[in-house]
C-alpha cells in the first residue's frame, strides 16, 4: 500500500491513568467523550487568552489515549499538560520510537476504508495498529499508527509523496506551516469549520474568549486559501492581497499554485467572500473554494 511515513515530523504520545479522560476534557477544545475505539477527534490546546498552543488528533487504543501531534508542538503540549496537572492521576509517555505513523491519501485507502460509507473520525483498531479517517474532512485521507509496519495484513510502503500538497489542495493550511502562530486565534485559522472545536461542551482553557468571538461574530481575520491558475515561479510571500482596490491582507504561505492569505474581514467590501474578486499587485488570484468553507 502506497503511504507516506512521517515519523520524523510527528510524535505519538500515550496518555493513560484514571483521570486522563476527565482531565483532557477540561483543557482541550473538542469533546473527549466522542473518543472511543471506533472514533477519533481533532482538537487543540489553547492559552488562557485563547491563543493557539498545539493541535493534535486523539484516538483510543488499548484503553489508552493516543495523541498524534506535529513535533513542532510536542514540547509545548507536554509542558502545558503538566502545568495544569495538579493532583490528576495520569501519565504522558512519548511512544514514537515504538510506532510508525503513515498517511494514506484517500485514493489509496480502499483496502482499509470505503470512504463512500464511512464518516470523518471513523477508526478501525487492529492488534498492533489502528487507522482513522481524518476527523477534519474525510476526503483528506487516512492516518495509520502501527508498531509492525503494517495495518492488519497489509504492508505499509513508504513510496507516496506530496503529503503537504494533499492538504493544500483541499484548502487546509496545517498549523505547523504557519510561521507565527502567536498572531492567530483558532477561529481565524478556520479550526471551528474543521471539527476542531465543540461549542456545546463544558469549559476548557481559552473557552471564554473563543466562545465570545463565535457568538458575537467578532472574528477579525481569517486565513483564506487561494490558487493561481497559471504556472508562476514568483515567490508571493508577504505580497499584498487586494479586493475592491483596497489592500485587505497579505500572503503568509505559498507552495506552487497554492497560496494562503491572512485577510482582515473588516476591510472587505461584502460579507460574502465567495462573491468577491481578489488579486495580487501583478497577478490574478482566486479563492480555492472548498465545501467546508460554507458552514
Amino acid at each position: 500500500m502506497l503511504t507516506t511515513c512521517l515519523n520524523k515530523d510527528f510524535n505519538i504520545l500515550k496518555i493513560s491513568g484514571d483521570d486522563s479522560r476527565d482531565y483532557l476534557n477540561k483543557i482541550i477544545t473538542n469533546d473527549i467523550e466522542q473518543v472511543n475505539s471506533n472514533n477519533s477527534i481533532y482538537s487543540c490546546l489553547l492559552s488562557p487568552q485563547g491563543k493557539f498552543i498545539a493541535d493534535f488528533f486523539i484516538s483510543e487504543f488499548n484503553e489508552d489515549f493516543i495523541l498524534l501531534i506535529h513535533s513542532r508542538f510536542k514540547d509545548d503540549l507536554i509542558k502545558t499538560l503538566n502545568l495544569y496537572k495538579l493532583r490528576a492521576k495520569f501519565d504522558i509517555e512519548d511512544i514514537s520510537a515504538a510506532y510508525e505513523y503513515h498517511f494514506i491519501e484517500t485514493k489509496n485507502s480502499s483496502d482499509i476504508f470505503n470512504l463512500n460509507d464511512d464518516l470523518s473520525g471513523k477508526t478501525i483498531p487492529y492488534d498492533h495498529s489502528f487507522a482513522f479517517i481524518d476527523p477534519r474532512l474525510k476526503t483528506l485521507g487516512v492516518h495509520v499508527i502501527s508498531s509492525t509496519g503494517a495495518i492488519g495484513v497489509t504492508k505499509l510502503d513508504n513510496l507516496q509523496k506530496g503529503y503537504t500538497e494533499n492538504f493544500l489542495k483541499h484548502g487546509i493550511l496545517n498549523t505547523h506551516l504557519i510561521q507565527d502562530l502567536s498572531k492567530f486565534y483558532p477561529l481565524e485559522n478556520n479550526l471551528h469549520l474543521l471539527n476542531g472545536i465543540d461549542f456545546k461542551k463544558g469549559c476548557y482553557v481559552g473557552q471564554e474568549i473563543t466562545a465570545r468571538m463565535k457568538l458575537r461574530n467578532k472574528i477579525p481575520r481569517t486565513i483564506l486559501p487561494f490558487i493561481i491558475d497559471f504556472k508562476d515561479d514568483i515567490q508571493h510571500l508577504q505580497s499584498a492581497i487586494i479586493e475592491n482596490s483596497n489592500t485587505v491582507g497579505e500572503i503568509i504561505y505559498q507552495q506552487g499554485l497554492y497560496l494562503f492569505g491572512n485577510i482582515s474581514l473588516r476591510k472587505l467590501s461584502s460579507e460574502k467572500i465567495s462573491d468577491m474578486t481578489f488579486s495580487l499587485p501583478n497577478n490574478e488570484l482566486k479563492i480555492n473554494k472548498q465545501s467546508w468553507m460554507d458552514q
